[in-house]
Protein backbone atom coordinates (compact mmCIF):
# COMPACT_ATOMS: atom_id res chain seq x y z
CA UNK A 1 0.00 0.00 0.00
CA UNK A 2 1.28 3.43 -0.90
CA UNK A 3 2.06 6.07 1.71
CA UNK A 4 -0.17 8.44 -0.23
CA UNK A 5 -3.88 8.24 -0.85
CA UNK A 6 -4.42 9.27 -4.44
CA UNK A 7 -7.83 7.88 -5.16
CA UNK A 8 -10.70 10.20 -4.39
CA UNK A 9 -14.24 9.19 -3.60
CA UNK A 10 -16.97 9.29 -6.22
CA UNK A 11 -17.56 13.06 -5.92
CA UNK A 12 -13.87 13.77 -6.37
CA UNK A 13 -13.33 15.96 -3.32
CA UNK A 14 -13.22 13.65 -0.30
CA UNK A 15 -10.45 11.32 0.77
CA UNK A 16 -11.72 8.29 2.72
CA UNK A 17 -9.70 7.17 5.75
CA UNK A 18 -10.67 3.71 6.97
CA UNK A 19 -11.47 2.97 10.59
CA UNK A 20 -8.82 0.21 10.44
CA UNK A 21 -6.16 2.87 9.81
CA UNK A 22 -7.21 4.62 13.02
CA UNK A 23 -7.56 1.37 14.99
CA UNK A 24 -3.89 0.62 14.26
CA UNK A 25 -3.02 3.51 16.59
CA UNK A 26 -4.92 2.34 19.67
CA UNK A 27 -3.85 -0.24 22.28
CA UNK A 28 -5.01 -3.85 22.00
CA UNK A 29 -7.55 -3.37 24.80
CA UNK A 30 -9.23 -0.63 22.76
CA UNK A 31 -9.33 -2.78 19.61
CA UNK A 32 -10.90 -5.56 21.68
CA UNK A 33 -13.49 -3.16 23.13
CA UNK A 34 -14.23 -1.86 19.63
CA UNK A 35 -14.91 -5.40 18.43
CA UNK A 36 -17.20 -6.13 21.37
CA UNK A 37 -19.11 -2.87 20.92
CA UNK A 38 -19.64 -3.47 17.20
CA UNK A 39 -20.69 -7.10 17.62
CA UNK A 40 -22.85 -6.57 20.71
CA UNK A 41 -26.41 -7.85 20.32
CA UNK A 42 -27.74 -4.42 21.35
CA UNK A 43 -25.66 -2.60 18.73
CA UNK A 44 -27.45 -1.21 15.68
CA UNK A 45 -25.67 0.18 12.61
CA UNK A 46 -26.98 3.31 10.90
CA UNK A 47 -25.72 3.43 7.30
CA UNK A 48 -26.77 7.08 6.93
CA UNK A 49 -24.41 8.26 9.67
CA UNK A 50 -21.70 5.58 9.57
CA UNK A 51 -22.08 4.99 13.31
CA UNK A 52 -23.30 1.99 15.27
CA UNK A 53 -25.33 2.71 18.41
CA UNK A 54 -25.24 0.49 21.49
CA UNK A 55 -26.92 0.83 24.85
CA UNK A 56 -24.34 -1.06 26.90
CA UNK A 57 -22.80 -0.07 30.19
CA UNK A 58 -19.06 -0.12 30.69
CA UNK A 59 -19.54 -2.81 33.34
CA UNK A 60 -21.42 -4.99 30.84
CA UNK A 61 -18.64 -4.37 28.32
CA UNK A 62 -16.02 -5.35 30.90
CA UNK A 63 -17.95 -8.53 31.68
CA UNK A 64 -18.13 -9.44 27.98
CA UNK A 65 -14.41 -8.75 27.53
CA UNK A 66 -13.54 -10.71 30.72
CA UNK A 67 -11.60 -7.73 32.07
CA UNK A 68 -12.00 -5.45 35.05
CA UNK A 69 -14.07 -2.27 34.81
CA UNK A 70 -10.92 -0.14 34.90
CA UNK A 71 -9.57 -1.81 31.74
CA UNK A 72 -12.89 -1.40 29.90
CA UNK A 73 -13.03 2.26 30.96
CA UNK A 74 -9.50 2.85 29.67
CA UNK A 75 -10.35 1.12 26.41
CA UNK A 76 -13.37 3.39 25.92
CA UNK A 77 -11.21 6.40 26.75
CA UNK A 78 -8.62 5.30 24.17
CA UNK A 79 -11.34 4.95 21.54
CA UNK A 80 -12.83 8.34 22.44
CA UNK A 81 -9.39 9.97 22.26
CA UNK A 82 -9.07 8.71 18.69
CA UNK A 83 -12.61 9.72 17.75
CA UNK A 84 -13.94 6.19 17.21
CA UNK A 85 -16.41 6.25 20.11
CA UNK A 86 -18.68 8.95 21.42
CA UNK A 87 -20.79 8.64 24.53
CA UNK A 88 -24.05 10.57 24.51
CA UNK A 89 -25.79 11.14 27.80
CA UNK A 90 -29.32 12.35 27.21
CA UNK A 91 -31.17 13.69 30.29
CA UNK A 92 -33.70 11.09 31.44
CA UNK A 93 -32.53 8.45 28.96
CA UNK A 94 -30.06 5.59 28.74
CA UNK A 95 -26.46 6.43 27.91
CA UNK A 96 -25.83 5.81 24.22
CA UNK A 97 -22.44 4.60 23.06
CA UNK A 98 -21.82 5.22 19.38
CA UNK A 99 -19.02 3.48 17.49
CA UNK A 100 -17.66 4.67 14.14
CA UNK A 101 -17.93 1.95 11.49
CA UNK A 102 -17.72 3.74 8.14
CA UNK A 103 -14.62 5.41 6.78
CA UNK A 104 -13.98 9.05 7.62
CA UNK A 105 -14.03 11.44 4.66
CA UNK A 106 -11.67 14.36 4.91
CA UNK A 107 -11.79 17.24 2.49
CA UNK A 108 -11.47 20.97 2.10
CA UNK A 109 -13.60 23.37 0.05
CA UNK A 110 -10.40 25.15 -0.97
CA UNK A 111 -8.68 23.74 -4.06
CA UNK A 112 -5.05 24.24 -2.98
CA UNK A 113 -5.69 22.61 0.40
CA UNK A 114 -7.54 19.72 -1.25
CA UNK A 115 -4.59 19.24 -3.64
CA UNK A 116 -2.19 19.22 -0.68
CA UNK A 117 -4.38 16.64 1.08
CA UNK A 118 -4.24 14.41 -2.01
CA UNK A 119 -0.42 14.47 -1.83
CA UNK A 120 -0.15 14.16 1.96
CA UNK A 121 1.37 11.03 3.51
CA UNK A 122 -1.17 8.59 4.88
CA UNK A 123 -0.17 9.10 8.57
CA UNK A 124 -0.89 12.83 8.18
CA UNK A 125 -4.32 12.08 6.69
CA UNK A 126 -5.09 9.69 9.56
CA UNK A 127 -4.13 12.46 12.02
CA UNK A 128 -6.51 14.84 10.24
CA UNK A 129 -9.32 12.26 10.29
CA UNK A 130 -8.83 11.70 14.04
CA UNK A 131 -8.87 15.45 14.73
CA UNK A 132 -12.02 15.83 12.64
CA UNK A 133 -13.81 12.99 14.47
CA UNK A 134 -12.78 14.25 17.90
CA UNK A 135 -14.01 17.77 17.14
CA UNK A 136 -17.36 16.50 15.81
CA UNK A 137 -17.78 14.17 18.79
CA UNK A 138 -17.06 16.87 21.36
CA UNK A 139 -19.63 19.13 19.77
CA UNK A 140 -22.29 16.43 19.72
CA UNK A 141 -21.52 15.23 23.26
CA UNK A 142 -21.82 18.82 24.52
CA UNK A 143 -25.20 19.19 22.79
CA UNK A 144 -26.43 15.92 24.24
CA UNK A 145 -25.40 16.81 27.78
CA UNK A 146 -26.90 20.29 27.55
CA UNK A 147 -23.58 22.03 28.27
Amino acid sequence: MSDHILEDSENGSELPISVEDILCRVPARARLAYTFLVTNAKSRYDADTGWSCAYITQQALADEMYVCLRTATRAIRDLRTHGLVRVLVWPGAHTETQVRIASVDISSPFGPIQAALARAPKPQLVDKAIAQLVAQNRELEALASGV
